[in-house]
């Protein structure tokens, strides 16, 4: 069964692997097709985003977003049975997430009421980098790919948690 410790997330999107669990097919589709919807939906709000700000750093650092949410749309396309590709387009992900969330955090450290946001948005990517980096030099007490997915994936969607509540506040209505 899927281990946390010894296993990537992608293992669940893998349509034939059966040594994590039963129905692989039923599991690679669901997790798949979250993965498409959320990405694509990410991909859309960014557009969105990015059309209805008038600020044009703020649009340059939604770019990077926006290549992460494609990249994620991609690792459900291309799952773990694609090898390769499935490969480079989670490194894509994991590696464009964070430098979205410099990229804004740099762009709106001139607004003194995103001053919070933007230090949490420079600060939470290096958790992410620590983990990995942790991983990869075997001092973390895993082997698999699995922690340090969800762990940045956590950073993620807490940061666009954050974003999305500064948007339904104002706080970014300077931004339009």
């Amino acid at each position: 069964y899927f281990d946390w410790v010894t296993n990537a997330l992608s293992d669940l999107g893998h349509y034939t692997r059966t040594d994590i669990g039963s129905n692989p097919l039923l599991r690679a589709i669901i997790f798949n097709v979250g993965l498409i919807i959320t990405g694509v939906l990410l991909i859309f709000s960014t557009l969105g985003y990015m059309k209805k700000f008038n600020d044009r750093p703020t649009r340059i650092a939604m770019l990077p977003f926006l290549i992460a949410a494609g990249f994620l749309t991609l690792i459900g396309i291309f799952s773990e049975n694609f090898g390769r590709v499935h490969f480079l387009v989670s490194v894509g992900f994991f590696g464009s997430f964070p430098i979205a969330m410099w990229f804004v955090g740099l762009s709106w450290l001139r607004f003194r009421h995103l001053w919070w946001f933007s230090v949490i948005s420079l600060l939470m990517p290096f958790f992410s980098v620590y983990i990995w980096w942790g991983t990869f030099q075997g001092i973390m007490p895993w082997t698999g790919m699995a922690i340090p997915e969800i762990l940045t994936a956590l950073t993620a969607i807490l940061w666009i948690w954050i974003f999305l509540s500064l948007k339904v506040l104002g706080k970014l209505a300077h931004l339009e």
